[in-house]
């Protein structure tokens, strides 16, 4: 059986290295699709196209090539994306032996909606020489809020099969006091109980709500992305992820967030950077 996200990330072949995709609206925020889910989707492709050309299948001499993962995607967002049917064009740009580039194209009733630019390679067992960030103290998730498919203001339908969990301590903004520290943490899975995997961690860098919502006088509605880069560092252990969104600085309309992801061990295992429209209350 496939899980929610397996359905709604689903492609298909239909020749020349472009796949027939279906936008669904179940992973949208306020009616517009939720750019960590179209990262995923056109990624889904990318990464289908390179196996097709045999990325992770050719052998050199006797050693075969070793599978590869998403582990660096960058997203330029160009318009927003309907909801139904649509296409995603791809171009194997480099298939080596450890590494692979592969440029996938998001289109929807004839126009571009996404550029994603694809960078394939390993993700391997070994502990990190340089760990990154320690993950931040968190209160139990059972004591964390879970965040429903109406927000404030707008509906999310995105928080229905994902499980997000918000720190109470970051929550001051549903009550109308956010606490100025541009900082929001919490729990992240699947609601059906799939597994994270590196794919999966390119949704979740851009699951939380925008920081800006923990910085007086912003407004809270949609936050829409220009651009999104995600660095997948190691394949996450099962359950629960732990995720910290921060809102670097906010100035000319814009904002640049910074998400860390660590898994159930504590282990860092994704980085999202982005750089998002936002305006004041």
């Amino acid at each position: 059986m496939t899980s929610a996200f397996d359905d709604a990330t689903a492609v298909r072949a239909t020749g020349g290295g472009t796949f027939a995709i279906t936008i669904d609206p179940q992973w949208s925020i306020g009616g517009r699709a939720n750019g960590g889910y179209l990262l995923s989707v056109t990624t889904r492709a990318a990464m289908t196209a390179l196996a097709a050309a045999g990325g992770g299948a050719a052998t050199d001499g006797d050693a075969a090539r070793p599978a590869l993962e998403p582990v660096a995607v960058t997203g330029a967002f160009a318009a927003a994306a309907a909801f139904g049917p649509a296409t995603v064009e791809t171009e194997v740009l480099r298939r080596g032996r450890s590494t692979a580039v592969v440029r996938a194209r998001l289109v929807a009733d004839g126009a571009t909606c996404l550029e994603t630019l694809v960078t394939a390679g390993t993700l391997g067992p070994d502990d990190p020489l340089v760990p990154g960030p320690a993950r931040p103290p968190m209160p139990d998730r059972e004591a964390c809020v879970r965040l429903p498919p109406k927000g404030p203001g707008f509906d999310v339908p995105l928080m229905g099969p994902l499980d997000q969990r918000l720190d109470p301590a970051t929550l001051g903004f549903a009550m109308g006091s956010p606490s100025g520290a541009g900082e929001l943490r919490g729990y992240v899975t699947f609601d059906d109980g799939r597994d994270l995997d590196p794919l999966a961690l390119l949704l979740v860098a851009d699951a939380l709500p925008p920081a800006t919502f923990d910085v007086p006088g912003l407004h809270l509605g949609w936050v829409p992305t220009l651009q999104l880069s995600v660095f997948v560092r190691a394949v996450p252990a099962p359950g629960p992820v732990v995720v910290r969104h921060v809102a670097r600085s906010v100035g000319a309309g814009a904002v640049d967030e910074t998400t860390d992801v660590w898994d159930s061990t504590g282990r860092l295992v994704a980085v999202g950077h982005q750089l998002a429209l936002v305006r004041a209350v």
